[in-house]
């Protein structure tokens, strides 16, 4: 375990956030944030259009992110990709670094951002795909995660009440009402989400230690 880098992140997040809402604060009272729709800084479209189930095959063109594949965070877990044969009338789209994609159907509709892509990779058709239209204006790491918050929560869950099958329509999709604010708070904003995120894997790999420990003694001593 590498105790030293860990205890520095935990020293440090108090006197970080300490000073991420100063400079939140200052930021405030110096820009309005700007309010906008989603359709007004990025396109939405649809994702790949596979017909019936998707299947597993192993020399496949491609890999497919489906709903089991994004975790309560938005964060993708790549390494369980299923690798299929990704066909159609013309040349897959497949996600770039910058994408963000939206799960649209089902109880859970979450937003994740494409980076570090290494691998030809499209989405189940449970999702849209977004490119946000300025990147000098709006980060989409920044983007996808206000789509997470509690205030898009709910507006997508108002979106799906009275449906049969929970679903997120395009043009729903299109008019979640966003904040913008300048670029610099968003970074501020991201890098705080990346720390507490960090934060939230270091617990959990505890607490998976801890109770590897107790199983061993469990072991020992009931044996």
């Amino acid at each position: 375990m590498h105790h030293c880098d860990d205890a520095d992140l935990f020293v440090g997040y108090v006197d970080f956030s300490t000073r991420v809402k100063h400079c939140l604060c200052i930021f405030g009272m110096m820009h309005m944030a700007m309010k906008a729709t989603l359709e007004q800084i990025a396109e939405v479209r649809a994702s790949h259009p596979f017909r019936g189930a998707i299947k597993e095959v192993s020399l496949g063109n491609g890999y497919v992110i489906q709903t089991r594949d994004q975790d309560s965070d938005g964060q993708v877990a790549w390494n369980s990709l299923v690798c299929t044969e990704v066909s159609g009338r013309k040349e897959p789209d497949w996600l770039r670094d910058g994408n963000v994609i939206f799960s649209a159907r089902g109880s859970r509709n979450l937003a994740s951002v494409i980076t570090d892509i290494a691998k030809p990779t499209v989405c189940s058709p449970h999702f849209f795909v977004m490119e946000v239209l300025d990147s000098s204006q709006v980060l989409p790491s920044f983007l996808a995660w206000q789509l997470n918050q509690p205030k898009l929560q709910k507006y997508f869950h108002q979106c799906a009440e009275g449906s049969a099958q929970v679903s997120i329509r395009k043009t729903e999709l299109e008019k979640a009402p966003l904040t913008i604010p300048p670029l610099a708070q968003q970074r501020m904003v991201m890098e705080l989400v990346e720390r507490a995120l960090k934060e939230k894997q270091i617990h959990q790999r505890l607490i998976e230690l801890r109770q590897q420990e107790i199983e061993a003694v469990a072991r020992e001593l009931l044996k």
